[in-house]
């Protein structure tokens, strides 16, 4: 079985999915790492030198890039099994704490919204899925990359909630100025995400709806898991 889950920055994708998978025993991809790995190598290389949108990317002065970050795509791999995956760009392999890095969160929505990235990384995401019973997280996984996955899920919740979890994650108190510079910035990502050309940010029209606001993480695992043995049945 497949099972995809989608959904806005910081809805939880990632904690859910992890806890998912672990309790059916599958393997577990965050298919944001890719890019995230991607963005990593390119700014070690030096290919970004300031913060760069997803418009200013599309333009002619950066076709060398996106030919080039193309061709690093291609090279990319997410390597092991199970719940331990490294993520692998030529032959570097990189840390989880080399791609949560600040530098990589300003440059990696400018990264994934280049159609040849994405297209290039949709062939590892569906290698991993192929592997057995897989939990893959995302933003166009059950729309786009495995979209006759078996089970389809879409975490949901407000920039607010999504916001001060953040925050709180980071040793900031809600109503700081920390906590609203986090919350422009995820509503800035949520704009860029669903006016993106390619695999733009949307509920699969037979993804179920999940709204996490006030439920706690144990329980969005509990109703994931419940709607996967429901498929499986």
């Amino acid at each position: 079985m497949r099972i995809a889950i989608d959904g806005p920055a910081s809805s939880g994708k990632s904690s859910v999915g992890r806890r998912v998978a672990e309790e059916l025993h599958f393997g577990f991809l965050d298919t944001g790492l890719l890019y995230r790995a991607i963005t990593r190598r390119a700014i070690d290389l030096g290919w970004f030198t300031a913060p760069v949108t997803a418009a200013e990317v599309a333009g002619a002065a950066y076709e060398q890039v996106r030919s080039d970050l193309t061709e690093l795509a291609r090279t990319t791999d997410a390597q092991g099994s199970g719940l331990s995956l490294t993520m692998v760009v030529g032959e570097v392999s990189l840390a989880d704490t080399q791609l949560e890095a600040a530098d990589v969160e300003l440059y990696v929505p400018a990264v994934a919204s280049i159609p040849s990235v994405r297209d290039a990384l949709r062939a590892v995401q569906r290698n991993v899925a192929a592997r057995g019973g897989s939990v893959l997280v995302g933003r166009d996984i059950g729309t786009v990359v495995l979209p006759d996955a078996e089970c389809k899920i879409y975490l949901d919740a407000t920039a607010e909630a999504r916001s001060a979890r953040r925050a709180l994650q980071r040793g900031f108190s809600v109503g700081s100025s920390e906590h609203q510079s986090i919350l422009t910035s995820l509503i800035a990502r949520d704009a860029e995400d669903r006016a993106r050309p390619v695999a733009p940010l949307v509920a699969a029209a037979d993804a179920t709806i999940i709204h996490t606001d006030e439920m706690a993480l144990a329980d969005v695992v509990e109703q994931v898991v419940a709607e996967a043995r429901k498929v499986a049945r």
